[in-house]
């Protein structure tokens, strides 16, 4: 009996399948981990369990696939038929529905909505492949990759340039061309491979990749590509594009840096002699006035000392190479000559070509770092300045001078293109004047406040960390006053300021509720516009070996999956009523929905007949003293 397989015999079977997953993770924490039997995961009904209760309530689940289904009426019984069709071999993933959205530089990006099912099945073998990819034990992924990854983000990716990417002389740009639509699907296999030797549980990966879509009700053929919206396809475009970041790290960065320590540049070096025979002359002085004389000219030393570069710019015998990825996009920074860089981003593109991916000609640049602005996760990025520069610190009580920004990373938002996206939503005209949004006017006060807010956050949340944090306050600006104007023309308010009369600065609206408090909704505005160049938000998703053991505990005791029927108590044949989030109580909430919104739910079990008849507004009327009594409201 294999060490996984003796976990289907250990007591608890009801979490039978997270005890597995924690024991693939340790078990991947070796490098080199082959695994086997895989596929009997398929058939633990707890994994299904998790799996929805992860996806029930994030964006799109109530968005129709190809079949017209979503989440709502997920169930038991369903999970009961997948299982079935696993252990027959007869499960199919269905096609998905494809549309196209909206990219900011006005092309589209391809999305495929999956069937609720599929969802379901897609987040299981995500945890699977994560169990052995990314275990929190010890993860096989690069630590370079910031992409996709428990606990790892846009602002892990740029924490890693803000602190270790200091002296980088040029920054190769990188982008690698329809990434995700172009990852061959036997590579990946073979890929694959190398980790799993079970090949009923690579049948599975191999049908969610080649189960096609539906555009425009015409079924096409998936032969190519990880599909985009696909929950499982983010982590298998990470396994495959980690054999690129180990050639960068293997091939390039240990390859190509030499060296210890940067030479000190000539003047620097004679500035320091200087320096030191100074402090000689001063121990052996023999009156006052001598020794203050002395002083003074160290002084003066130490201040030219602080104005010149400190190393040799072109230091050949030192080299040092850095590398950060998020998805498809990617920088490496080079402390050396541009030759290298140019021989560095060649190299790279042969790579890649050779496992059938294309490095992007006019997303790929080789930046001087000193002089020109790299793009990296929307944000510009550069090394320091042309002129070293100083500030003054304390150091041990004693206020000393400090070079700071001469190699240091700056990175910057990109203020007039979030303003050019603003116009494109609405919000301002092509020169950045304040607009009324004409979209929003049909929302309520509340919804037009909240919505202007969460863009406003949204920025400063992701630009947290930016040195020219302050320059976004022309974004808030921008939103705040149409926020105004939108208010002002939905009630035809005769002026902007008779609208902040009526709504303040920042705007703010009181909702009466019934037998509650009132509730005051008001606009986010920010006040301290200080740069603090290492606020990144980092937020953890609670993966990691704690986060697997929270997953048999509260994940699945709270899930209502397969309980009774909150109208009736019946146990049998119980579905989960979904509906789409709703922010306040209003006219338009009626029925089963209003409850529901009172108490904050957006899924609630239901019995068959009384899901048909909350469907058809003929549910018997529970009140919510009944929810309570049935303890769902604390749940």
């Amino acid at each position: 009996m294999t060490e996984v397989e003796s976990q289907d015999a250990a007591p608890g079977g009801a979490h039978k399948g997270i005890k597995r997953l924690d024991t693939l993770s340790k078990l991947n924490a070796k490098p080199g981990w082959v695994n086997d039997d895989l596929y009997r995961l398929m058939y633990r009904d707890d994994l299904y369990i998790v799996a929805y209760e992860r996806i029930k309530s994030k964006p799109g689940n109530m968005t129709p696939g190809a079949d017209r289904e979503t989440l709502d009426g997920f169930s038991m019984s369903r999970i009961q038929r997948i299982i079935k069709e696993m252990k027959e071999g007869t499960f199919e993933f269905t096609r998905a529905r494809r549309v196209h959205i909206p990219k900011s530089n006005g092309k589209t990006r391809p999305l495929g909505i999956a069937s609720p099912t599929d969802k379901v099945v897609q987040e299981v073998l995500r945890m699977i492949l994560e169990a052995i990819y990314d275990s929190p034990y010890g993860s096989s992924f690069s630590e370079h990759s910031h992409g996709f990854r428990p606990k790892r983000g846009t602002h892990t990716a740029l924490k890693e340039v803000r602190a270790h990417w200091s002296g980088v002389s040029w920054i190769v740009e990188g982008d690698i061309k329809g990434c995700f639509d172009n990852i061959d699907h036997d590579n990946l296999m073979n890929t694959l491979r190398k980790r799993i030797s079970d090949e009923r549980f690579l049948g599975v990966i191999w049908k969610a990749l080649r189960c096609g879509y539906l555009e425009f009700q015409t079924p096409r053929n998936s032969i190519i590509g990880t599909p985009q919206g696909s929950i499982v396809s983010p982590i298998l475009a990470n396994i495959f594009l980690d054999q690129f970041d180990w050639f960068v790290q293997r091939e390039i960065v240990d390859q190509y840096q030499k060296g210890e320590k940067r030479r000190a540049s000539k003047e620097y070096r004679r500035i320091s002699s200087a320096l030191l025979w100074q402090r000689k002359l001063l121990a052996k002085a023999g009156d006052e006035a001598e020794r203050l004389e002395i002083l003074r000219r160290i002084r003066g030393l130490k201040t030219e000392q602080l104005s010149v570069n400190a190393y040799e710019r072109h230091d050949t015998e030192f080299v040092r190479v850095k590398f950060v990825r998020y998805a498809d996009d990617w920088m490496i920074g080079v402390n050396g000559p541009k030759a290298l860089a140019e021989e560095i981003k060649n190299r790279c593109a042969d790579f890649l070509s050779s496992i059938k991916l294309t490095l992007s000609v006019e997303k790929t640049h080789i930046r001087h770092a000193k002089t020109e602005e790299a793009i990296f996760l929307g944000t510009r990025i550069k090394i320091g300045s042309e002129s070293p520069r100083f500030s003054k610190v304390e150091h041990h009580g004693n206020v000393v001078g400090k070079r700071t920004a001469g190699w240091t990373p700056k990175m910057l938002a990109p203020v007039l293109e979030i303003i050019r996206r603003l116009h494109n939503q609405g919000f301002c005209d092509a020169n950045g004047f304040p607009k009324r949004n004409t979209a929003l006017i049909a929302e309520d006060d509340d919804n037009i406040i909240r919505l202007l807010s969460s863009v406003l956050r949204g920025y400063l949340n992701y630009y947290s960390f930016a040195d020219n944090y302050a320059e976004l306050s022309r974004v808030q600006y921008v939103l705040v006053f149409s926020c105004i104007k939108t208010l002002a023309g939905k009630h035809r308010l005769e002026s902007v300021r008779k609208a902040f009369r009526k709504y303040g600065n920042p705007p703010r609206v009181v909702i009466q509720r019934e037998g509650k408090p009132s509730l005051t909704v008001a606009m986010f505005k920010e006040t301290d516009w200080k740069a603090r160049p290492t606020r990144f938000l980092i937020n953890g998703d609670g993966s990691g070996p704690d986060g697997i053991i929270a997953l048999r505990t509260s994940r699945r005791t709270r899930s209502k999956l397969g309980t009774w029927c909150v109208i009736c108590g019946e146990t049998e044949g119980v579905e989960m009523h979904h509906i789409r989030h709703i922010r306040k109580m209003g006219a338009k909430v009626k029925g089963f929905a209003r409850l529901m919104a009172s108490i904050n739910r957006k899924q609630v079990p239901l019995c068959r007949p009384h899901h048909v008849a909350v469907h058809a507004g003929t549910y018997d009327g529970i009140g919510l003293n009944d929810l309570f009594d049935k303890g769902l409201a604390k749940a």
